[in-house]
């Protein structure tokens, strides 16, 4: 599990180095539950340099600090740095194949404050969209503990904005009743 404090050393660290993204996975829903637990790993949309044009550049900057580079379920990057003393995986994505982030997601994306460093972060709403579209078990099982959170008060979600979002897929209708069985929206 990563902490906040390693979350925010590791990102400093791929920002310092030059790397662009945009923090997309359960990662998201930690921060603005307050939780201190941010997951197993953080998720990232890839900006600069692209994971699939430039994977040299992922590799070479493992090499360099001593990092495990390995691939993602999509054979994208996906790093294992190490920052105060904790392993932090972070998995590169970009859109191919079905893996799909709108760009307006990206677009509207915020500059939120971990512990002193300025991360580019979806909103709580967009990752909805993006877990009930995606529709796996893990996703489901995700969607189960998110529901949880927004029953206990630890979340807010705001429901008009997450039907607006799901209008960026066909699978609409899908995902709003995903969130719905959820307790979501």
């Amino acid at each position: 599990m990563v902490s906040r404090k390693a979350f925010a050393s590791a990102m400093k660290q791929l920002l310092d180095a030059g790397f662009r993204f945009t923090v997309i996975g359960g990662t998201v829903v930690a921060l603005f539950a307050g939780l201190k637990d941010l997951g197993p790993d953080v998720d990232v949309l890839a900006e600069s340099p692209s994971p699939l044009e430039q994977e040299q550049a992922y590799a070479k900057l493992a090499e360099s600090r001593s990092w495990d580079y390995g691939q993602t379920w999509l054979g994208t990057p996906r790093l294992t740095l190490l920052a105060e003393g904790e392993e932090v995986p972070v998995e590169f994505y970009d859109n191919i194949y079905d893996f799909y982030v709108p760009e307006r997601f990206i677009r509207e994306a915020r500059r939120v404050d971990v512990e002193g460093v300025r991360v580019k972060v979806i909103g709580v709403e967009e990752y909805l969209v993006l877990k009930g579209r995606a529709g796996r078990e893990e996703d489901e099982e995700a969607l189960k503990q998110i529901g949880e959170l927004v029953k206990r008060g630890k979340l807010k979600v705001d429901p008009e904005k997450v039907r607006e979002l799901t209008k960026e897929f066909e699978e609409e209708k899908i995902i709003i009743r995903r969130l719905s069985g959820y307790g979501i929206i």
